[in-house]
């Protein structure tokens, strides 16, 4: 594939958000959308040796709704090998491991899944995973022979402490200067695969936020089924519209146990750079309920808000791992 092939993509690739643009501020934020998602896929297809360590790659997560509270890494799995991933936990809360092969959009689907806490570690907070076709038993996961792709999640909020630090063994030795691929054209084609099935993939996301204006729901299913990275996580997704002084005001389901988090995202998926409300940093009204107010100014006397940078327009996921149900939403405006 060449240069001018792959600008084809980018052209119909930018004609498809333009096209799903509600207004001409989105449209242009759009325009940037396409460009990102195209340089985050040429980075590992022509730089992988500079973001890989300890046999893992770290992922560029621009576009699809990245969760900020997550360290990412990855790396390409041959059901044939054996494979050992050891670990020390430092500060994090908790490293999901899964295996995944690949759907027909491209997407990931998970076909093997574990989970490293720190009660789950040893004493000195280290932990270790024999990844193979014939693994079995604690402390292993078991390779399908449709696996492509072991993806890490590590959830880490503590900026002042090391996150979890990997290793990964068995895989092939770093090759240098390679492509993705194996070749120039190779790498190419591998953008272009990845512009194209991604912006393809969230706006079918887009339009199933736009749906749910001001509001958040489960996502439908034959969607969700192409994005349930983690098992035991519970996603809701909607979007923010509003007009004049109005903000969105969302209570959180109560009785939650464990982790969960709502952050925003332009009507593209991206994520805003602003922090979220999760259960670590929320303040809770005086009767117990957890409400969040989201837009680009506070409102008076709210004890959490989430900074939408100047947008009246955008996306919203929520996450909650465990047990949970549907936060609840609604319009507000300064009277009240």
């Amino acid at each position: 594939m060449s240069w001018q092939a792959l600008d084809a993509v980018q052209a119909e690739a930018r004609t498809l958000v333009a096209a799903a643009a509600p207004d001409a501020a989105t449209a242009a934020e759009g325009e940037a959308y396409v460009s990102r998602v195209m340089t985050a896929a040429l980075g590992p297809a022509l730089l992988g040796h500079l973001l890989a360590e300890d046999g893992l790659a770290r992922p560029l997560p621009c576009h699809g709704g990245p969760n900020p509270d997550y360290v990412m890494r990855h790396a390409g799995i041959d059901p044939t090998r054996r494979y050992r991933l050891e670990g020390q936990i430092n500060g994090s809360e908790r490293v999901g491991v899964g295996l995944y092969s690949i759907g027909p959009n491209g997407a990931p689907l998970e076909v093997g899944y574990t989970v490293f806490t720190p009660e789950s570690c040893g004493t000195d907070g280290g932990f270790r995973l024999d990844i193979a076709a014939d693994a079995a038993g604690p402390g292993s996961l078991a390779i399908p022979t449709n696996a492509r792709i072991l993806l890490i999640r590590i959830l880490h909020r503590d900026p002042l402490i090391d996150p979890a630090r990997l290793r990964l063994a068995g895989g092939p030795a770093p090759s240098g200067l390679a492509l993705a691929s194996g070749s120039h054209d190779g790498a190419l084609a591998f953008v272009a695969r990845t512009l194209g099935n991604n912006v393809r993939e969230y706006l079918k996301w887009t339009a199933a936020a736009v749906e749910r204006r001001n509001r958040l729901d489960s996502a439908p299913p034959e969607l969700a089924a192409t994005v349930q990275g983690d098992p035991d996580t519970l996603y809701f997704l909607g979007s923010f519209d509003m007009t004049g002084d109005e903000w969105l005001e969302v209570t959180m389901p109560q009785l939650l146990s464990g982790y969960w988090s709502l952050h925003a995202y332009n009507h593209w998926f991206e994520h805003l750079q602003t922090q979220g409300v999760h259960d670590r940093n929320v303040i809770a009204d005086p009767d117990g309920r957890i409400r969040i107010a989201v837009g680009p100014a506070r409102p008076e006397g709210a004890l959490n808000w989430i900074n939408t940078m100047g947008r009246a327009k955008g996306s919203l996921i929520c996450r909650i791992i465990g047990e949970g149900s549907c936060p609840t939403a609604c319009t507000r405006d300064s009277g009240g």
